[in-house]
């Protein structure tokens, strides 16, 4: 099967008086339906790394593979293109959210966006927010929601284009021990029942391990090694 993601020897130099190199050539390949983990100290390239997967970011160096598409071969509105039809993202600060949408109107946003939302696209986001555990909370505010409920929401959100990849940048960083879990059980259940690919970063490599599939150590801008969940190596 080929995988979803191929990444090789992907390099990033931040310019400068004195260039900062962020990572030094990543190889690496995710398989569909795969979750993966991101983790090591600040400043290892997880977020460096997570941007340039997510084509929100462009590399100095190396190939980048998303789905079966040579990504850097893209005109930039191809690559916005590409990035709305196949990636979603969810981020830490859960509070992107519209306070002046409902939890069913912040779903449906990327439709609204794009040209208006229909019944069809308010049926679709209901779904979701019944996926995510919050049917009953479509006509709530997001100041009318816990801090894990809101980034169930966001969840819900990044899930509406229906994206081949899902990147997750520490989305559980604000949130208290019962939330953190919740949403990592959410993140397991759709890579389980729906063959969801997640990448995700952390700096809790022990709370997300029993829910992923591996774990990629980085360090100074390289993989310093990789953890499965039936072999730690």
């Amino acid at each position: 099967m080929q995988p979803m993601i191929t990444v090789s020897n992907l390099k990033k130099t931040y310019p400068g008086k004195v260039p900062t190199p962020a990572l030094r050539g990543i190889s690496l390949e995710v398989a569909k339906g795969e979750f993966v983990a991101l983790t090591g100290r600040s400043g290892a390239g997880k977020s460096t790394l997570l941007h340039q997967l997510g084509l929100l970011d462009t590399p100095t160096e190396g190939t980048l593979h998303l789905n079966g598409t040579d990504v850097e071969t893209l005109s930039d509105a191809e690559r916005t293109e590409f990035r709305l039809k196949n990636l979603g993202y969810v981020f830490q600060e859960y509070t992107t959210l519209i306070i002046e949408l409902t939890a069913l109107e912040n779903v449906y946003l990327p439709h609204m966006a794009a040209g208006g939302a229909t019944r069809h696209y308010r049926e679709e986001a209901a779904e979701l927010l019944r996926l995510v555990g919050l049917g009953g909370r479509l006509d709530h505010y997001p100041n009318e929601l816990s801090g894990g409920e809101q980034q169930r929401v966001a969840i819900a959100r990044a899930l509406v284009n229906n994206p081949k990849i899902l990147f997750a940048d520490e989305p559980t960083a604000n949130l208290d021990s019962v939330s953190a879990k919740t949403v990592l059980e959410l993140f397991a259940k759709l890579r389980s029942e729906m063959g969801q690919t997640i990448v995700l970063i952390t700096h809790e490599p022990e709370d997300v391990r029993p829910y992923v599939d591996r774990t990629i150590w980085l360090s100074d801008g390289l993989i310093e090694k990789i953890e499965t969940r039936n072999a730690r190596s």
